[in-house]
C-alpha cells in the first residue's frame, strides 16, 4: 500500500512537471521560430514584443524552481516549548493586519488555556500561514466571507481547526492536495500544503482536510502539547 502511494505520488509530481515544462518550452519553442524567420522583417518594437514574451515563459520555468528548491530546502531545526496563547495571539494580530481592507470575518477562538506546546516556531507560523491563506483565498469570491478558527486540547495536542465557507475542494482532486506542485489555482505553484504537511511531520504533528464543494473546507492540525505537570513547573519558575 505504501509503495502503490509512493507510485502514484511520483507520477503525480511528473505529470505535473512533465505539464508545466512542456507547455512552458513547446511556447517558447514557437516564439523563437517565429522571431528568427521574421526576424528581418520585425521592427525593434516587435522584436521586443516577442522577447518579453520569452521572458514570461522563463519566468514560469524559473518559479518552478524556486518551488521545488523550497520544499527540498524545508527543513526544520529541533523544536522547542512554545507558549501557545503567545503564538495564538501573535498569529491572529498578523493575521488580522492582512485583512483590515478586505472584506472577510475573522473568527478566532483559544479554548486551551495556558499551555505549552514541543514545535519550531518559525516552523509552525509557516504552517499557519500557509493554511489560513489557502482560507482566504477560498473565501475570494463568496457572500459574506467568513474563515473560523478554533484551538483546543485534546489527546495530548492542541488541536487547531480552521474553517471556511469558501468553495470547498473537488473530490477529484482531495487525494492529491499534499503533492508538490498540484494546484487547481492559475499562477499557484502549489507548495503551501505539501510543505504545511512536511513541517507538522517533522514536529511530530499532522493536517487532515475535509472540504465539500459548494460549502466549505477544514482543516485540522495537530501539535504536539508539553504535559501538564511539566509545564505548571516550567511556569513556575
Amino acid at each position: 500500500m505504501i509503495e502503490m502511494h509512493f507510485i502514484e505520488t511520483l507520477e503525480q509530481i511528473l505529470s505535473t512537471l512533465r505539464h508545466e515544462l512542456g507547455n512552458s518550452t513547446n511556447s517558447m519553442k514557437i516564439t523563437l521560430n517565429v522571431l528568427r524567420d521574421n526576424y528581418d522583417l520585425f521592427d525593434d518594437v516587435k522584436k521586443k514584443d516577442y522577447l518579453k514574451r520569452m521572458s514570461v515563459f522563463v519566468d514560469r520555468q524559473q518559479r518552478l524552481v524556486e518551488a521545488m528548491r523550497s520544499y527540498k530546502g524545508s527543513n526544520l531545526e529541533e523544536g522547542e516549548e512554545i507558549s501557545f496563547p503567545l503564538f495564538w495571539k501573535n498569529l491572529f494580530v498578523m493575521t488580522s493586519n492582512r485583512l483590515k481592507n478586505e472584506n472577510v470575518r475573522l473568527i478566532h477562538r483559544l479554548e486551551t488555556g495556558p499551555c505549552l506546546i514541543k514545535a519550531n516556531n518559525m516552523g509552525l507560523n509557516k504552517v499557519m500561514r500557509n493554511i489560513l491563506d489557502n482560507a482566504i483565498e477560498a473565501v475570494e469570491d463568496i457572500n459574506n466571507p467568513i474563515v473560523e478558527s478554533t484551538a483546543m486540547k485534546k489527546d495530548g495536542f492542541i488541536l487547531i481547526q480552521i474553517k471556511d465557507n469558501g468553495c470547498g475542494i473537488k473530490d477529484k482532486d482531495k487525494s492529491k492536495i499534499f503533492i508538490p506542485l498540484f494546484s487547481t489555482k492559475s499562477g499557484k505553484m502549489g507548495m503551501g500544503l505539501p510543505i504545511a504537511h512536511k513541517f507538522l511531520l517533522k514536529m511530530k504533528g499532522k493536517i487532515e482536510i475535509d472540504s465539500v464543494v459548494g460549502t466549505g473546507t477544514e482543516a485540522r492540525i495537530w501539535i504536539r502539547a508539553v504535559d501538564d505537570q511539566k509545564r505548571t513547573s516550567k511556569q513556575s519558575k
